[in-house]
């Protein structure tokens, strides 16, 4: 009712302009969601190609987009829902954010022509109105945000988050699309930096490259530390292993990492982006490193914590296919969680595949 309130008194436009001046993409989730849907600022460009093309990002993603050349211009939008950076926000504070906070300032400072709100909440509609965007895009079917778009991607949990976002650029009319697989920008000083890293592990023959990431978010989709720790033990056997971690999983990465050779220290973003790019395969749960990955078109075993009900359906909407498998509970099938066992014969698969490709 807020939402259709707020449309009712708010600038709008029935049609986006031909050739857009600006167009604003909110988008202030956590890492992996933003990393998903990049190739949307790549469908926006191909099709603009002389808007100015703004994402309104939290301040925690901004190592994400560096170097990105789709865009015109990156906006600190710290906005306090669905992110785990501002959890616990209430109603107040993110009314408040909406109305007073300089960061909404600056985006309505920037006047933009269409804004698109690809997580697609009620609070996301009322920043776009509040910034004063005219033409919006939304998404039907997920948080109540539609009553005040225009156009409207409809939810579908059987599609991948990377192939929905792509349909807010055919709404604007889009045709020439990429893979529906993130994309991260790496400088030459970065990668030489990751191949550095990797051969001070190699002193002689080249062996498997492999990142086991355990980290993540709730702790209730994490694959045990245990089970991790077993598997990066059986690999370092064979295989040159690192173990990444953040500033707030040391204690997990040291866990794991008690029996492997190798352990990254706390790292900055962009550093474990390139030590996954000079990786041959990737070992993680859902998280930043699956996208990660895929941006570098590196296999990835996923490893599935409790919250998810069905492995089958979490490769559907979030894996890659050719790249990622998901291991875990399974609908009608697999009741409980990967076993190591389980892990290690698919990681077996894969690295034979490798080594004979």
């Amino acid at each position: 009712m807020v939402v259709r309130l707020a449309a009712a008194r708010s600038p709008s436009a029935g049609a986006p302009s031909a050739e857009p001046r600006s167009i604003f993409v909110l988008r202030n989730n956590d890492i992996g969601d933003l990393l998903v849907v990049t190739p949307l600022f790549d469908a926006l460009r191909r099709c603009y190609p002389r808007a100015h093309l703004a994402a309104g990002v939290g301040h925690w993603n901004l190592e994400v987009l560096r170097h990105n050349p789709h865009l015109s211009e990156v906006l600190v939008v710290d906005a306090p829902w669905q992110n785990k950076y501002t959890r616990g926000a209430g109603w107040g504070q993110r009314l408040r954010y909406i109305r007073r906070h300089p960061q909404v300032a600056k985006v309505s400072a920037g006047r933009f022509d269409v804004g698109i709100d690809v997580a697609g909440t009620a609070w996301g509609s009322l920043l776009l109105m509040r910034a004063g965007i005219p033409y919006r895009l939304g998404v039907i079917g997920y948080e109540g945000g539609h009553s005040a778009a225009q156009a409207l991607v409809r939810f579908d949990p059987g599609e991948h988050v990377a192939r929905m976002a792509l349909r807010f650029a055919e709404l604007l009319g889009c045709q020439d699309l990429p893979a529906p697989r993130p994309q991260i920008f790496l400088d030459r000083p970065e990668v030489e930096e990751a191949e550095s890293w990797w051969r001070l592990a190699q002193p002689t023959a080249r062996r498997a490259r492999i990142v086991i990431a355990p980290g993540g978010g709730l702790p209730a989709k994490l694959w045990p530390a245990g089970r991790f720790a077993a598997v990066a033990a059986a690999l370092a056997e064979r295989h040159d292993v690192t173990v990444l971690t953040g500033p707030v999983e040391a204690a997990l990465a040291g866990e794991v990492a008690g029996s492997a050779p190798l352990r990254l220290a706390p790292t900055p973003l962009r550093q474990a982006f390139a030590v996954i790019a000079a990786a041959d395969l990737v070992v993680c749960n859902s998280s930043m490193a699956m996208h990660a990955a895929a941006a570098f078109a590196k296999p990835a075993v996923v490893l599935l914590g409790q919250a998810f009900p069905s492995a089958a359906a979490h490769q559907r909407q979030w894996g890659y296919p050719g790249l990622t498998r998901c291991l875990g509970r399974e609908a009608g099938g697999a009741a409980e969680i990967a076993s190591t066992e389980e892990a290690m014969a698919v990681i077996s698969e894969l690295l034979t595949e490798l080594a004979a490709a």
